[in-house]
């Protein structure tokens, strides 16, 4: 495969010895520290008609700015006033006229703050939440700690996305522990719902465009607002780094837009420093896991709309189990940037005539991704994941799964996490069936004990014939192959957070397999880390791996898998465990692996047999052919096809890979982008490669074709 979009050389020691204090040796999390937020002990914390005088991150001596002097101060600021004389060209009706349009545009934008609908709207979410979840989880050890940081600087709250209710659920959360709820960066999609737009307004959130185009107007407003907020605003700001929901339950690669607007001010001495706050949630069941795997396969999300939300609210009576929120160690930006922080080069010129360095961004990014790292490591692996993931392994055997089987391997499994330093639901857990049963109750539309108490996927009872076949984002499937796909897909939405602990010791795995001949299970150190670092290269934007992490994640992984008793490590050599040997099978890594393998392989499949006879393809033209050639798989029943194989979100990713890597080219005419496969055999060497990797995975996949009852292709 070829690297060379990415670093390979290996971090300096100073490098890995900062990014190594910043995750591997955190003090590890613990269940004790959470407190259920719904039980009764809390009410007076759920109490929405109490005495509001929360705690403000950052009190400013000259008193608290409103959300309408934040307006004003974003109209008087050099930035805008510059605008203005440009645009305007010293005529006073123009000046008059782009004075009120932006205004207009700080209104469209601009957060509010209207303490009675913050308590109905706390109201509301104290009987939703007491229907639908048996916890609210708060980590308050966490909390206690960060509380103790207020007072020096402002606050960026960065939470993990998986839901709409997010942002929503952050702002309850506070005002429940008396803490100012910041101003929420909130989409567009947010604003035009009736009600509801106006009513997240008065509880903090401003609005933001998607695309900005070549609104230079919108642009200039957009961040001076952000960074009067930053500057001026005393609550502290939250928006989310990944920018979008994650559908399918993994990390996205983060974006800095946001990010860079915010850091600005510090980067140009203007504020001393931004006490960086990574959030983790982690929910047992998503309200719109259902509606995820819809997205996944190509079906577009509804339209969101105020009517759609109350009918939803209003005939939602299923339990969805937990939620878990904890509130990261807090990163001073200033610290984390260090040297970094080069404060001099801003002083030539007004700070609103200047943008960020380059390197400065190449920062902004190192600390995006390890911001993302950060919430990750922090998520809670609920009961249920441990379920999937061991479900999941056995099926690739063919093996049935019965309560008695199931416990023992969740418990196994909870070991495994606590050796990898992940906190799950089961690691005080004094009774794993118990555990499991609960869980199995939440999630009974994905997997159900039958008569025999043996564990079987459920059977989709969508109407698939209804789907509007013209807005399909890929090919349009049959309803057999959607039958067999959507329970598949709800099962590996619950893997796949267990894939940021997983993949890298797969790798090594995966790689070592490849390396050893024969009977000999010894490897070079060097030659295992360069197969892992281009299957790290491959596989980056999909479980959200970077350069900069390689070698200590590399020894991580390392030192877990011997303590494992699945290798050895012998100086420049490692041994590893023939099979069956060691505490956790070898497969239950290569299962969490294999369906993103294989999808790799079917898309470099189809990149070859399709798309190298044409000149260009469009991604849409490359979803669809992927779709339809994994369809044409499955019902074959070939070798290294998995159900998950039809995921857009993976088909895609793995075409975007590809471009990071130069294995495919892409271009931009007539607004379209464009890729084709180039002349230098990069595409063909990285499927080859797959290949070889997908025949040392120890499962063919052709058991889930039968594990869903009903089911025929």
């Amino acid at each position: 495969m070829n690297t060379s979009a990415h670093s390979r050389s290996s971090p300096d020691h100073r490098t890995v010895s900062m990014v190594e204090s910043m995750t591997i040796r955190l003090s590890p999390g613990k269940l004790s520290e959470y407190r259920n937020l719904l039980k009764p002990q809390y009410r007076d914390h759920r109490d929405m008609t109490k005495r509001h005088a929360p705690t403000v991150p950052f009190p400013k001596d000259a008193g608290p700015v409103t959300p309408a002097q934040l307006k004003k101060l974003v109209l008087a600021s050099g930035r805008i006033q510059l605008l203005i004389d440009e645009q305007s060209t010293h005529d006073r009706a123009k000046r008059a006229q782009l004075a009120r349009s932006i205004a207009e545009l700080l209104d469209e934008i601009g957060l509010a703050e209207n303490l009675p609908v913050i308590r109905t709207l706390g109201t509301m979410l104290n009987a939703i939440f007491a229907r639908i979840y048996t916890g609210v989880h708060v980590n308050e050890a966490k909390l206690s700690g960060l509380r103790s940081r207020f007072g020096r600087q402002t606050v960026l709250y960065l939470p993990s996305h998986r839901s709409y209710g997010d942002f929503i659920l952050l702002s309850y959360v506070l005002f429940c522990y008396d803490i100012a709820i910041p101003g929420i960066a909130a989409g567009m999609d947010f604003y035009s719902m009736a009600g509801m737009g106006s009513a997240l307004r008065n509880t903090g959130a401003f609005y933001m465009r998607r695309t900005y185009g070549n609104d230079r107007q919108y642009w200039y407003i957009f961040r001076e607002y952000m960074r009067q907020l930053i500057v001026a605003y005393d609550r502290g700001v939250e928006f989310f780094v990944e920018g979008t929901r994650s559908r399918s339950n993994k990390a996205l690669p983060p974006k800095i837009g946001l990010l860079s607007m915010a850091l600005e001010p510090l980067f140009m001495g203007e504020v001393p420093d931004l006490l960086v706050v990574p959030v983790s949630i982690s929910y047992d069941r998503p309200v719109e896991e259902q509606l995820f795997v819809y997205e996944l396969l190509g079906v577009p999300k509804p339209k969101e709309t105020t009517r759609g939300l109350l009918k939803a609210l209003a005939i939602v009576r299923e339990n969805f189990g937990s939620i878990y929120l904890e509130f990261g160690d807090p990163l001073s930006a200033k610290d984390y940037f260090g040297a970094g922080l080069n404060r001099a080069r801003h002083t030539v010129a007004p700070t609103f005539v200047q943008t960020l360095a380059a390197e400065e961004r190449d920062a902004i990014q190192n600390l995006a991704n390890d911001v993302v790292h950060l919430q990750q490591h922090r998520m809670v692996l609920t009961t249920f994941h441990l379920i999937a993931l061991h479900y999941n392994y056995r099926k690739y055997h063919g093996q049935t799964v019965t309560l008695t089987e199931l416990v023992a391997g969740v418990t196994l499994l909870g070991r495994m996490f606590a050796d990898l330093g992940a906190v799950t639901e089961v690691e005080e857990c004094g009774d794993v069936e118990r555990a499991c049963l609960a869980a199995l109750d939440v999630h009974r539309n994905v997997l159900q004990l039958t008569g025999d108490r043996v564990l079987v996927i459920a059977r989709s009872r969508h109407d698939f014939s209804r789907v509007d076949k013209r807005k399909l984002k890929g090919y349009s499937l049959t309803e057999g192959v959607m039958k067999l796909a959507v329970p598949i897909f709800s099962l590996q939405l619950y893997c796949n957070p267990c894939l940021h602990w997983l993949a890298v010791p797969a790798m090594v795995l995966l790689a070592g397999r490849r390396l050893a001949a024969g009977c000999d299970l010894t490897v070079p150190r060097d030659e295992l880390l360069r197969l892992v670092r281009e299957l790290r290269c491959l596989f980056g934007l999909e479980f959200v791996l970077y350069a900069r992490r390689e070698v200590v994640e590399f020894e991580a992984a390392l030192q877990h898998l011997e303590r494992q008793g699945l290798l050895a490590c012998r100086g420049d050599s490692l041994s590893f465990a023939p099979e069956g040997h060691g505490q956790t099978p070898v497969d239950v890594y290569l299962s969490a692996l294999g369906p993103f393998l294989c999808t790799y392989l079917q898309a470099t499949d189809v990149l070859l047999e399709q798309f190298r006879p044409k000149a260009q393809f469009t991604e849409k033209e490359y979803l669809t052919a992927v779709q339809q050639h994994v369809e044409q798989q499955l019902l074959r029943q070939e070798r290294n096809v998995h159900p998950y194989c039809l995921s857009l979100d993976s088909i895609s990713l793995a075409l975007h890979s590809l471009v990071t890597l130069g294995s495919v080219k892409k271009s931009k005419s007539d607004n379209v982008y464009r890729y084709d496969l180039g002349t230098d055999g990069a595409i063909e060497l990285t499927n080859e490669r797959l290949r070889r990797y997908g025949a040392l995975l120890p499962f063919e996949y052709l058991t889930f074709q039968d594990a869903v009852t009903g089911c025929k292709l």
